[in-house]
């Protein structure tokens, strides 16, 4: 059966910063592309939208990973069917790299069957075929791509020489009158009075202990948790502070050179083709900041601690548990993660993994879990919700099910009773049975196939995309975890009840399954050989 949709309108907005999310930009474009799909009457499409917020066009992240190249996939599977619209604010929102580069985009876009429309451009329409009859508007495309390249890269290279400017005077030997950035340690701060860095003293000595600690032999971990046992205050404000020390935190309070007076500035730039940033250290500056701890104490601890690696060394990791980053725990609500005790491994509340004293310890077999899971995973598909515009059809759907059940039944039921009674109104009943039966059978198919209609193409994909992953043998941890976030967005873990709820991304109300086949004794003994892994 096809249920591809009609040809419609699609908007796709995009903003370099996210400080231009609190403005007007995102209201602005998507007002834009409402009144132009008013103007034109076109079905403006309000259930896929794509939008990359704080993505720049410059390096093309928003094609190569980010929202407009998800498009282009949408487009080239069928999701999106060729007749369609792109509906943008300006052409730069599509890309601003070199002209060659942006061309290829809107090559790539027109060539799928999508017309571009520049709504700043009176709505002007750029499409495989109006490309091709109209020389001048390919030229005029081009030319508008080498303006946006050159603003962008002139205003890149602007911001890049104040930074050094700026870089340069907070290096030198005169005294400075304001800050030059007040993105600080948690144990220094900016006095206004003295116009200079100083010490928070509390903080400082808390870390002098830390350093201390570890130059005797202290593991993170144990630091980390004696400072949960003890009730220390987490450095930070608002949704900056930590609800307990991570032993994470910990390390990189050890590591960080801030420590002995040296602040190490750094330049970002975007990465070609990705939204990640790389930062690049300039030269240290070593007279801005107070030191807390002596040279010869740090050089100790991270000696010790063999921390030679850059920051982030664990941005590549691999994953190693298939519920990372969307299993939380049913009494905090945190992240609940796998840690590795000897030859068994389990789920365990991070919280109370790291002894925050905020949580209880429950600790769940990672393997069962996982096996579990897997086992019972065509089960959680089949009964997961569908999507946008079906609660109605769902409940109808169950309630049609149910009556098909009972009607199969007393039709059953009716044919025992015929053998022995050949009365006419023994056949009627059997006949007005079976007549009401068909009724009931033929409007569950109906709206079974109605309801395949209503579903978004883009849950179904999500939902075969996690299947796949998951029935793979051998399993792909990675793949199986990337499946599970782009369907997935939480899932509670409730280890007494042998429960797992799941929130999709695409329902509001929990789908229960069964998370472990068996009840166990929770661990609540002394974990501090535990040790984390995601």
């Amino acid at each position: 059966m096809d249920t591809q949709r009609p040809p419609r309108a699609y908007s796709y907005v995009r903003f370099s910063t996210p400080e231009q999310a609190k403005g007007h930009s995102l209201q602005r474009q998507t007002d834009a592309a409402q009144a132009w799909a008013a103007a034109n009457k076109v079905v403006l499409d309000d259930e896929l939208t794509f939008q990359d917020r704080g993505v720049s066009g410059l390096h093309g992240a928003n094609m190569e990973t980010g929202a407009l190249g998800v498009f282009l996939e949408r487009v080239k599977d069928g999701t999106i069917p060729r007749g369609s619209w792109l509906l943008v604010e300006n052409l730069d929102r599509i890309s601003r790299q070199v002209a060659r580069k942006a061309v290829r985009a809107i090559e790539d876009i027109v060539e799928a069957g999508v017309t571009v429309v520049d709504m700043s451009d009176g709505g002007r329409e750029y499409s495989a075929e109006t490309l091709d009859r109209d020389p001048m508007l390919f030229m005029m495309m081009v030319v508008r791509f080498i303006r946006a390249n050159e603003e962008s890269a002139t205003k890149g290279v602007r911001v890049a020489k104040a930074h050094a400017a700026r870089r340069q005077k907070f290096a030198g030997p005169e005294k400075i009158t304001k800050p030059y950035t007040l993105r600080l340690p948690a144990w220094i701060r900016w006095s206004a009075e003295t116009c200079c860095y100083e010490l928070i003293e509390k903080r400082a000595e808390l870390l002098r202990w830390m350093f201390e600690m570890a130059a005797d032999g202290t593991g993170v971990h144990s630091i980390a948790a004696h400072l949960n046992d003890t009730k220390e205050p987490t450095w930070g404000a608002g949704g900056w502070k930590a609800r307990y020390w991570h032993r994470s935190y910990i390390r990189k309070l050890l590591t960080n050179k801030a420590a002995i007076g040296i602040f190490v500035p750094h330049t970002v730039r975007k990465v070609e083709g990705k939204r990640t940033k790389q930062r690049t250290p300039q030269e240290p500056i070593a007279h801005r900041f107070p030191a807390a701890v002596d040279r010869e104490l740090f050089e100790r601890v991270n000696a010790r601690l063999g921390t030679t690696e850059p920051r982030g060394k664990n941005a590549n990791a691999p994953v190693r548990s298939i519920f990372a980053g969307i299993m939380k725990c049913q009494h905090c609500g945190g992240t609940v993660t796998r840690v590795n005790k000897g030859e068994h491994v389990y789920l365990v509340c991070a919280a109370a993994h790291a002894k925050a004293g905020t949580c209880r310890y429950e600790s769940v077999p990672y393997a069962e879990a996982v096996s579990t899971f897997r086992l019972r995973l065509l089960g959680v598909l089949e009964d997961a919700p569908t999507g946008n515009n079906t609660a109605d059809l769902d409940a109808r759907i169950e309630q049609l099910k149910g009556m098909v059940d009972a009607g199969e039944e007393y039709v059953n039921e009716l044919l025992d009773l015929r053998i022995s009674d050949k009365s006419r109104a023994a056949g009627q009943r059997l006949r007005d049975a079976e007549q009401e039966l068909d009724g009931h059978r033929e409007e569950l198919r109906a709206l079974l196939e109605r309801r395949e209609t209503f579903r978004s193409t883009n849950v179904l994909k999500r939902l075969e995309a996690v299947e796949k992953a998951l029935i793979a043998e051998p399993l792909d941890t990675e793949a199986a975890n990337k499946a599970l976030r782009g369907a997935v967005r939480k899932m509670v873990m409730r280890p007494q009840e042998g429960r797992l709820d799941i929130l999709w991304h695409h329902a509001e109300e929990p789908q229960e399954t069964q998370f472990i086949t068996s009840r166990f004794d929770f661990e609540a003994q002394d974990m501090e050989d535990l040790t984390e892994e995601d």
